[in-house]
């Protein structure tokens, strides 16, 4: 949490359960834009949360969710984005934030490519609603197996810590 600079993180066992967990916090049921450049986890996390995807294209020069496509994917079905941060690239976290406020969406950053990269000074796992991480080997920073979820919402931190403690 120090070196990332983030109020809470809770350690589990794999980047697909902390998007699904992610999820469930936020009572997502409906539509979730997302990317169709991700690993098949990012969309069966979805999928598996009886949520249904929307994708929407990527920009060709970062490979993460274009920001300017996202409004005209929006439906009253929608309740959230779902996006990747991309080999260290950020997604417009800005725009997408801004985008979320105006349409009552959270945001959710799959940012198992982003671990240890900052934007404007702050880690880049500290935007968006929740923000997850896996450790697989293929990863960045890898534990061979694993993963995070990140949030600054104390109410949600502690959702998630009894998701992953069995109510405990």
């Amino acid at each position: 949490k120090e070196y990332l600079g983030v109020k809470h993180l809770l350690f589990c066992n794999n980047g697909t359960i902390v998007l699904q967990m992610a999820l469930r916090a936020y009572d997502i049921t409906g539509e979730v834009i997302t990317t169709p450049f991700s690993y098949v986890a990012t969309t069966n996390a979805i999928l598996w949360e009886r949520c249904t995807p929307v994708f929407v294209d990527i920009d060709p020069e970062t490979f993460c969710i274009d920001a300017d496509k996202i409004e005209g994917a929006i439906t009253d079905k929608t309740q959230a984005i779902l996006a990747t941060h991309v080999y260290g690239y950020p997604c417009n976290v800005k725009k997408i934030e801004s985008i979320a406020k105006a349409n009552d969406l959270k945001v959710i950053y799959d940012g198992a490519h982003a671990f240890g990269c900052r934007y404007q000074y702050k880690s880049l796992l500290s935007y968006g609603d929740i923000s997850t991480c896996s450790f697989h080997a293929t990863k960045l920073f890898h534990t061979v197996e694993g993963g995070c979820v990140i949030t600054n919402d104390d109410a949600i931190a502690e959702k998630l810590m009894l998701y992953r403690q069995f109510g405990h």
